[in-house]
């Protein structure tokens, strides 16, 4: 992507959720040449910790960053913490960068995309596997070569070393592993077949380790299955006690089988009689999704967006359905947005 420093060194920013991905988002937009101005969290501890690296204005009452004009809003708060900042900056006609998922759930969500289509605002969702290379060139090469199945997993290590933000397992905040990390891959499926939403979808669970660890009820094990309008049925794999990362996806149709794994540098597989070992473009997907969001708030072209506030409901959507499945233990349809 183009290095646009000089052009948005006037945006100004602020910062709602001063932890690690607000700490990361901070340093990408400084990085892509926006100035940092307001940190705010409810812990004023951490806003004027990371307020401190930046010279900007440190606050834990919300209200107090729109005092002065703003560019963008970058919203890096938990889940359940997204209909006030969203809907105070529309008030305030003030652009939106939301960290996925893009509201706890989608009752919440469609308030928040009421407010935003009725300021006009342009708002971004954090998925950043739309802006990694390998799921660009994996749909470039698929093509219109039919597709019957996909096949996603996802492991982590959370429950061995419990190294991330206690919150992630914690599903009252985080939703559980299907809203913290399963949604990444299942929006990527959506993204490789045109924003494709998802019609049903069937999820079982359970926590079946850290049983001394009683804070903590997120499930460990996690397996989904959910169906696409076109037709494709995918599966979703999901364990966050494992000891190594892995965010793999594969494809499956007559003629082919492909693999875009994030552990690997290349798309491999089969594809019309060929074997597939295609190497891919050197990219940034985290700090390239903050760019195009600056782009986009600079130049008004909302068409730079790949993962806009409106299509991320419908991954919300899927993501409800497969929830409430955990509960009837039957396939639930996905609600229209």
């Amino acid at each position: 992507m183009t290095n646009h420093i000089e052009l948005l060194n006037t945006m100004k920013i602020a910062i709602t959720g001063a932890g690690a991905l607000g700490t990361a988002h901070a340093r990408a937009a400084r990085e892509w040449g926006a100035e940092v101005v307001f940190i705010h969290d409810a812990r004023l501890a951490a806003a004027q910790t990371l307020a401190a690296e930046f010279g900007a204005t440190a606050t834990d009452n919300l209200e107090e960053i729109f005092a002065r004009p703003l560019d963008g809003l970058i919203v890096a708060t938990p889940p359940p913490i997204r209909i006030d900042p969203i809907t105070l900056a529309c008030r305030h006609g003030v652009h939106l960068f939301v960290e996925k998922p893009p509201a706890y759930n989608l009752e919440q969500g469609r308030q928040c995309l009421a407010a935003i289509e009725k300021a006009g605002v342009l708002a971004a969702v954090g998925f950043n596997l739309r802006y990694d290379a390998r799921y660009t060139q994996l749909r470039d090469l698929i093509g219109d070569e039919p597709v019957h199945l996909v096949r996603t997993v996802c492991t982590i290590d959370y429950y061995l070393n419990f190294g991330m933000s206690p919150w992630f397992l914690q599903k009252r905040v985080s939703g559980g592993p299907i809203a913290e990390q399963a949604i990444h891959l299942l929006d990527c499926v959506r993204f490789l077949f045109g924003n494709t939403r998802a019609t049903r979808a069937l999820a079982c669970g359970a926590k079946n380790m850290a049983f001394d660890r009683p804070e903590f009820d997120a499930e460990s094990a996690l397996q989904i299955v959910y169906e696409l309008e076109n037709g494709i049925f995918a599966t979703h794999m999901n364990h966050c006690g494992h000891d190594r990362f892995h965010f793999d996806l594969e494809v499956v149709g007559p003629h082919l089988r492909l693999h875009a794994n994030i552990t690997e540098p290349n798309i491999h597989g089969y594809y019309r009689g060929e074997t597939i070992d295609l190497p891919v473009a050197g990219n940034d997907a985290q700090g390239g999704r903050l760019q195009v969001w600056l782009q986009a708030v600079q130049s008004g072209d909302a068409s730079l967006i790949r993962s806009p506030f409106a299509d991320a409901l419908q991954t919300q959507a899927l993501v409800d359905a497969a929830a409430r499945s955990q509960a009837t233990a039957q396939f639930e349809m996905v609600e229209q947005v």
